[in-house]
C-alpha cells in the first residue's frame, strides 16, 4: 500500500503535471489567496472520480499544457483574476487527475496511487503559491514574472509541436 502511494507521489512529476502546477502556484501566489486550493482540490477529487469509471483516453496532457500557458500569460501580465483563478485550479485539478491513471491491480493500491498523485499536486501548488506569495520587494515580482514567462513558453512551445503532428 505505502509503495503504491509513493508510485502516484512519483506518477505526479511529469513535465505537462509539473509545467501547469508552476503555473497555477505562481497564479494563486500572486493573488494571495490560499483558498483557491480547494477548487484545485476539487478538481483533483473529480478526475479521480472519472478515472474510476474506467474514462478512456482523454486530452489531459494537451489540457494541462494549455492551462500552463494561460495561466503563466496571466502571471506575466500581473492580472490575477479569482474567478478566472478558481476555474483554472479546477479544470488544471482534473486533467492532472485524468493524466495520472493508477496502474495497479487492485482496488487498494490504486487509490492509493491517486491519494499520492493528489498530494504530490496539491503540495506542489501550495509550495510555489506560498513562494510566490512572500515577494515583497519589486524585483521578487519580477522574478516570478519572468519564472511565469518561461513557464508559458515552455507550454506553448510543447503545445504547438503537439498540435502540428
Amino acid at each position: 500500500m505505502i509503495a503504491a502511494f509513493l508510485e502516484g507521489l512519483w506518477q505526479f512529476f511529469l513535465p505537462t503535471h509539473l509545467l501547469a502546477a508552476g503555473a497555477l502556484g505562481l497564479l494563486i501566489g500572486q493573488g494571495r489567496r490560499a483558498i483557491m486550493l480547494a477548487p484545485l482540490a476539487l478538481g483533483l477529487a473529480g478526475g479521480a472520480f472519472l478515472i474510476a469509471t474506467a474514462i478512456r483516453e482523454t486530452p489531459a496532457a494537451t489540457a494541462l499544457l494549455a492551462i500552463a500557458a494561460l495561466a503563466g500569460s496571466l502571471v506575466v501580465l500581473a492580472w490575477a483574476s479569482p474567478l478566472l483563478s478558481a476555474a483554472l485550479a479546477f479544470a488544471a485539478g482534473g486533467a492532472i487527475a485524468l493524466n495520472s491513471p493508477p496502474h495497479a491491480l487492485t482496488i487498494p493500491a490504486a487509490i492509493a496511487m491517486q491519494v499520492g498523485a493528489v498530494v504530490a499536486a496539491l503540495g506542489t501548488v501550495a509550495l510555489v503559491a506560498s513562494i510566490a506569495s512572500r515577494a515583497a520587494r519589486p524585483w521578487h515580482h519580477i522574478g516570478v514574472r519572468v519564472a511565469a514567462s518561461w513557464i508559458a513558453a515552455s507550454a506553448i512551445l510543447v503545445l504547438a509541436l503537439r498540435l502540428a503532428r
